[in-house]
């Protein structure tokens, strides 16, 4: 198992799936508990979303990083987060909160180690940060945990009805939020400018809406922000603690029949599609397709909301249409072992990892996606 992490996390062949315009998506595949739907769209130069899903016989994990100030920050997670959780869940001899905060935490660090390889050659790497969204389900049990706001929500059946409803499963880190003002104040009782109103909307420090990322090291270390070298990106920013956290929310449940589906997704789908709306969508129509219905649920409302077609919107070169959508990631995950529906099986002593495109414009001839089977132990 050990071995298909580390194949399917790196820069592999091409596997099955290839980008189509600015949207991707798969066909659906299997996981432990049932079936997952994958899809993304690119708005920026380069993609700053990456999301991924590991199938093991036993276990499933679910990541989608959202990268900001560049993609390099979310690529890393790509790359190393599914390992690392692997590692301290092998060390640990099974999943638990202390295994994911082990590994967001090694994460951090890790980066934190190639922004000083690499920061003085490229001082913008002391600004590149992402959000982190994982899911682990291991047997009954769902692991949630976040930093920032990309989101997971949860399809409830409403016992004895035809009705599913929306539970949200994260706690989101950000300054639209009073709850993470009243947060940030409280941690930085000595710092009147730790949350300011700036361009429209409440920053840590007047620059960023979230307070928990991996990277963003010039908000974490005052080193970076005051040393000479990073006046070529910003103004130094005096730190007496660090303004942002790596630290997660986790959230853990039991799974039960009545749990249909989970969405994982980025904020780019939340800015469009309200948790109902997501859930009703997934609930009401065919699975095939179903997370690439739900980005483009998204991006027909945001052309709504600045009046102009869908087809037009196609049109737009990537970096401009990032006036009118974020890139957007969306996993939706089938619950149908804990509901008693047959369903088809991850085979057995083989592991699957599914990613998403590292930058859907630069995929072509196959590169968007890879999948790679390692007919091994699961060591789950």
């Amino acid at each position: 198992m050990l071995r298909a992490v580390a194949r399917c996390c790196g820069h592999w062949p091409p596997g099955a799936a290839a980008a189509d315009g600015m949207l991707w998506q798969t066909e659906l595949r299997p996981h432990a508990a049932g079936e997952f739907s994958m899809a993304a769209a690119q708005a920026n130069l380069a993609m700053e979303d990456q999301a991924q899903v590991l199938a093991s016989p036993a276990a499933t994990l679910v990541g989608v990083y959202d990268g900001h100030g560049g993609a390099d920050a979310s690529r890393f997670l790509r790359s190393r987060l599914f390992p690392l959780v692997q590692r301290f869940e092998k060390e640990q001899g099974g999943m638990s909160t202390e295994v994911i905060r082990r590994a967001f935490g090694a994460a951090e660090e890790e980066f934190l180690q190639q922004v000083r390889q690499a920061w003085r050659q490229r001082p913008k790497m002391a600004a590149v940060g992402s959000c982190c969204l994982l899911g682990a389900i291991s047997g009954d049990t769902l692991y949630v945990a976040n930093l920032g706001d990309s989101r997971a929500v949860l399809g409830r059946r409403v016992v004895g009805g035809g009705v599913a409803v929306a539970e949200r499963l994260t706690d989101e880190h950000n300054t639209a939020s009073e709850e993470v003002r009243r947060e940030l104040t409280a941690l930085n009782p000595d710092d009147a400018q730790i949350v300011v109103h700036a361009r429209g909307a409440w920053r840590v420090k007047g620059i960023i809406q979230v307070s928990r990322t991996i990277g963003d090291v010039y908000l974490k270390k005052q080193e970076y922000s005051m040393d000479p070298v990073f006046r070529n990106v910003g103004p130094p920013i005096p730190l007496k603690r660090p303004a942002l956290s790596a630290e997660p929310s986790i959230q853990v449940r039991k799974l039960k029949p009545n749990d249909l589906f989970l969405i994982f997704a980025s904020d780019g789908l939340w800015e469009h599609l309200s948790d109902d709306a997501a859930v009703q969508i997934v609930f009401k129509n065919p699975r095939t397709g179903i997370a690439n219905r739900l980005v483009k649920a998204a991006l027909k409302e945001a052309t709504r909301k600045r009046e102009v077609s869908f087809r037009d919107l196609k049109t737009i070169e990537k970096g401009v249409r990032r006036h009118f959508h974020d890139d957007i990631s969306v996993i939706v995950v089938y619950l149908d072992r804990h509901r008693g529906r047959r369903h088809t099986r991850v085979v057995d002593s083989s592991s699957n990892c599914t990613n998403a495109p590292v930058d859907i414009y630069s995929s072509n001839s196959g590169q968007s996606v890879e999948t790679l089977q390692a007919h091994r132990g699961s060591g789950w």
